[in-house]
């Protein structure tokens, strides 16, 4: 055989091996897609016998193992092609998405330094990386990234929804409802966005305007749950318990056992003044263990029915278990001091706290406003 015809035939082998693993690869990929994992997995593997150092068949299995929950797996495959491939997005990514449910945050912001000649122009990474200090609250850094990934994309969702989440853990309400007003006006049946929107709103005490988000997002989906719960609340804090109990209802119409709304159901009950039907909720919950916010609605409840004595009791109880809770030691300063006439007693009882925790403002405005009475 010649030089040129076995040129020739090795070229052709070349081809048919080309054409096998790409087709391999793409039979793959719509396996992936198909969750048919399994299968897909045969796929790779074969294309990878086939290619050892093919990028889209190392890429390609470190996603199936990450969607499969295998992480750590997932990282030895995208470190190879980072390894043959040292500026593949698609591994930078990947390790990302992995260290971040890995929960290993700082993990995260390192691959961002250590490929930042590529992140620093890719929105998708940059927002991860934000998403990485955010989550680790640093939040100023988490900002710059969040606004730098901006910049190269001013329409990136996932970044919307981000620095939402950002300006909402800071505590900067307003701005977090105008950054996701903005995905509203473009995505209005974004029950999820809705809801937070309505959050952000509940808690700058605007319950009319998180009620109208609420509402929203409950007309496309009646029973859900976060729509019910914001519902319920607001009215709770509009002090409208009657409608507060609508929305509890619906949500225990489902999910009738859920603890965290029995209480609040209770709560309004008891908000309405029908203290046996609270205390019966409180009851229930306590059945089967100590409840820490049930225990509390309930001496609450027992104080207003005038039963002053077993209120008490549940008070310095929840005070043994938990000395530094100061929940207990307001409500019992409240009990001595409201309803038992016990001014001196009520009062020592804060400042014998305040020596202890000595920065704790709810306890001392307590003790100011008890002084000045």
């Amino acid at each position: 055989m010649s030089e040129l015809e076995t040129t020739k035939e090795a070229k052709e082998v070349e081809e048919l091996k080309f054409a096998k693993v790409k087709s391999l690869a793409k039979e793959a990929y719509k396996l992936i897609d198909s969750r048919k994992f399994k299968e897909a997995k045969e796929k790779f593997s074969e294309l990878l016998v086939l290619d050892p150092p093919n990028t889209y068949g190392l890429v390609g299995m470190g996603d199936l193992l990450y969607k499969t929950s295998s992480f750590e797996e997932a990282t030895k495959y995208y470190k190879k092609c980072l390894s043959l491939d040292p500026a593949n997005k698609f591994s930078i990514m990947g390790l990302m998405n992995c260290y971040r449910d890995l929960k290993q945050l700082s993990v995260v912001i390192q691959i961002a330094e250590e490929y930042r000649h590529i992140t620093m122009s890719d929105a998708s990474i940059l927002s991860r990386v934000a998403d990485a200090h955010r989550k680790l609250k640093n939040f100023k850094e988490s900002e710059i990234y969040y606004m730098s990934a901006l910049q190269i994309n001013p329409s990136d969702q996932y970044v919307i929804v981000g620095i939402g989440h950002l300006y909402f853990a800071c505590q900067r309400y307003q701005d977090a409802i105008k950054w996701w007003e903005k995905l509203v006006s473009i995505q209005p049946e974004n029950i999820k966005i809705l809801t937070e929107i309505g959050n952000s709103y509940r808690k700058i005490k605007d319950f009319d305007k998180a009620i109208e988000y609420y509402e929203k997002a409950k007309s496309l989906d009646k029973n859900n749950f976060f729509a019910l719960y914001g519902l319920a609340e607001s009215y709770r804090g509009k002090k409208d318990f009657i409608k507060a109990i609508v929305f509890w209802e619906s949500i225990l119409g489902f999910d009738p056992n859920n603890k965290l709304i029995i209480n609040r159901y209770a709560d309004s009950l008891r908000g309405m003044g029908e203290f046996e039907k609270a205390l019966e909720c409180f009851n229930k919950i306590l059945v089967s263990n100590d409840d820490y916010y049930a225990l509390l609605g309930k001496a609450s409840t027992l104080q207003l029915m005038g039963d002053y004595e077993k209120s008490q009791d549940i008070y310095q109880n929840l005070r043994k278990k938990d000395p530094l809770n100061p929940r207990p030691i307001l409500e019992l300063s409240d009990l001595w001091f409201s309803f038992m006439h016990q001014k001196e007693k009520a009062i020592k009882l804060l400042q014998d706290f305040l020596k202890e925790n000595p920065s704790n403002t709810d306890i001392s405005e307590k003790l100011d406003q008890l002084l000045s009475d």
